[in-house]
């Protein structure tokens, strides 16, 4: 049978009354899925079999229930990537790639050869988004959840970038050695006492999201590890929330590191701080 989006507009009612946003682009999206065809071909055009739309009721009840989309699908886009994402890992999220236009900022020659080493890998999004800008690059993933590794890795495979990236267990950057120019991290930084909605709360992983009581616990363990391994023209490009920037920097100075800029996401949140060595502590 031939369906056309208009004819669809009951399950884009029921997603909207369930608090989605962009309710007919998450429709078009699970179609997809569904279908196995790009984006633009189903809004165009959504031709639902009964087969297709047998399989489409479930996974809509899901997303009216507070499932992530990516969750339901398994995957998520990062920097114009497609990452896999599971259970065991944190989502992809646009504020992140601050992180990756404060490093092609701060690092414009992309043919130069750097080593990379992301803290809390999760997805390896950040890793991998960071190395297919620096086709030279060699980087190092870390994380101390085994199946959050798993995922990364073959993230790496499928991207083609499993010959420059290595992925590591560790609790941050416990028993790791030598210099690395790009240090990256997106730490848990939520509060125990915080709100969260549904899709987070229920669908991420606890410990790639609490940070302690005040959210800070993580940059605590890893800033004062980082210095040992940076040279003089290192950089460590660390993501915060929202109003922590004034924390994060006292315990980065506090760790013998220099606040040398800070970036905003594109909501205009101060998302990315960027710390040197200090060489005189």
């Amino acid at each position: 049978m031939k369906v056309c989006l208009e004819n669809l507009q009951d399950f884009v009612d029921q997603l909207q009354n369930a608090g989605v946003e962009n309710a007919r682009r998450e429709l078009t999206l699970l179609i997809a899925f569904v279908q196995n065809r790009p984006y633009s071909d189903v809004f165009f055009d959504p031709n639902l079999s009964a087969e297709d739309y047998g399989r489409l009721v479930p996974l809509l009840q899901r997303r009216c229930k507070g499932e992530p989309l990516s969750k339901i699908t398994g995957q998520r886009e990062f920097w114009s990537l497609l990452f896999k994402v599971t259970a065991d890992t944190l989502d992809p999220r646009p504020d992140s790639e601050t992180i990756i236009q404060a490093v092609l900022n701060y690092f414009p020659a992309q043919h130069q050869t750097l080593k990379l080493i992301d803290f809390g890998a999760g997805t390896g999004c950040l890793l991998l988004s960071a190395l297919s800008e620096y086709p030279n690059g060699v980087g190092v993933g870390v994380d101390i959840s085994d199946a959050a590794l798993a995922v990364a890795q073959q993230n790496a495979q499928q991207l083609g970038l499993s010959q420059r990236a290595s992925f590591v267990q560790s609790n941050w950057a416990e028993n790791l050695q030598g210099e690395f120019d790009i240090l990256i991290s997106n730490p848990p930084y939520i509060g125990l006492s915080e709100p969260l909605e549904i899709a987070v709360k229920e669908y991420d992983p606890p410990q790639a999201l609490y940070g302690g009581e005040d959210g800070l616990e993580a940059y605590r363990a890893l800033l004062p590890q980082l210095k040992r391994l940076m040279h003089p023209k290192s950089l460590a490009f660390i993501e915060i929330g929202q109003g922590q920037g004034g924390a994060v920097r006292s315990i980065g100075e506090e760790a013998g590191l220099i606040c040398v800029s800070t970036y905003p996401d594109l909501a205009g949140i101060e998302r990315v701080v960027v710390f040197g060595v200090d060489r005189h502590k």
